[in-house]
């Protein structure tokens, strides 16, 4: 038997296999990560040409995080919602104004681009100056985004549409009623089990107005990726369902009548486009969203009507 070491040029050779073998991998996810896109977008043409004219307007600030460069969390939504019957209208976060955003302003692009329901998404962390939490803690935090969002929840209820929020937009969303967040990141097991791609079940409370809409009371599995969840429930909110160690999923309104409809997912059903399940949720928003549209339209343009004060989201600067 031989006892020869490998030697320099050998270990060479072996190093310059290595690389190759990665970067051919590499090649081949990439060329993947390109055809699936490419699939996708024209899956989303095919959905965005089959809606009819009169299809709801959802408005949605679109995701600022590093994720929107690829297209990949705004194409998910706009196909999930396409397949759903309802059309996303996009809003920038200075429209209304910037450092300060105007109410007035928020209410008047509601009522000149015809919106019929809100969707707020996903994104950075919440300021924690907004509801008490540490600054130093939070990750990709845009205020200006925060006060559009918050802004764009008040005209909303003002005018009696429907809201969705996903992941940061449920942080958000309870935020505005004057409710708290917690930070997962400081206990590594629960930030582990709520940042993943392997994703974790969830379990929905029975009567809820999300158990009615997906008509279900436990996801096996739900794409989870919130380094926050909600702490202290905003007024007028409850949570309604739990995951892992019995963190919050999701909140909504106490109040569900015809006119009003407030649900938010920590987690992110528009990743999951094959699961008909999840798909329910987007279904019973836009149905929601297109019965807003008919009130609207019967009064032969957009009306806004009042609601309780006890509705109305915190406002806290």
């Amino acid at each position: 038997m031989s006892d020869a070491k490998p030697s320099k040029s050998d270990k060479g050779k072996s190093g310059s296999r290595k690389k190759r073998r990665w970067m051919k991998w590499i090649a081949i996810a990439v060329l993947m990560a390109l055809v699936l896109y490419g699939i996708s977008q024209l899956a989303l043409m095919f959905w965005m040409d089959s809606l009819p004219e009169d299809a709801p307007r959802i408005a949605f600030s679109v995701d600022d995080t590093w994720l929107v460069e690829f297209g990949i969390m705004t194409s998910s939504y706009e196909q999930a919602f396409a397949r759903a019957g309802g059309r996303l209208v996009s809003f920038e976060f200075d429209e209304a104004g910037s450092p300060q955003v105007d109410l007035k302003r928020v209410e008047a692009l509601l009522a000149d681009r015809q919106i019929d329901g809100v969707l707020l998404s996903g994104g950075g962390d919440v300021d924690p100056k907004l509801y008490g939490g540490d600054p130093e803690k939070a990750e990709m935090v845009n205020r200006i985004r925060d006060d559009f969002e918050i802004a764009l929840i008040q005209a909303a209820i003002e005018r009696k549409l429907p809201i969705l929020g996903i992941c940061r937009g449920c942080q958000l969303l309870n935020v505005a009623f004057g409710g708290t967040l917690r930070n997962l990141r400081d206990d590594e097991d629960l930030k582990d089990a709520h940042f993943t791609f392997s994703g974790h079940g969830v379990n929905i409370t029975e009567g809820s107005v999300l158990a009615e809409a997906l008509a279900v009371t436990q996801l096996e599995n739900v794409h989870s990726f919130h380094g926050q969840a909600i702490g202290r429930p905003g007024t007028g909110l409850r949570i309604v369902a739990t995951g892992d160690e019995e963190v919050a999923e999701a909140i909504e309104s106490d109040s569900d009548n015809e006119d009003g409809w407030i649900v938010a997912v920590q987690w992110h059903p528009e990743m999951a486009l094959s699961d008909e399940i999840q798909n329910k949720l987007f279904s019973a928003f836009v149905d929601r969203a297109r019965q807003a549209r008919q009130r609207r339209t019967s009064f032969g343009g957009d009306s806004q009507n009042d609601i309780s004060t006890s509705s109305t989201p915190h406002t806290e600067n």
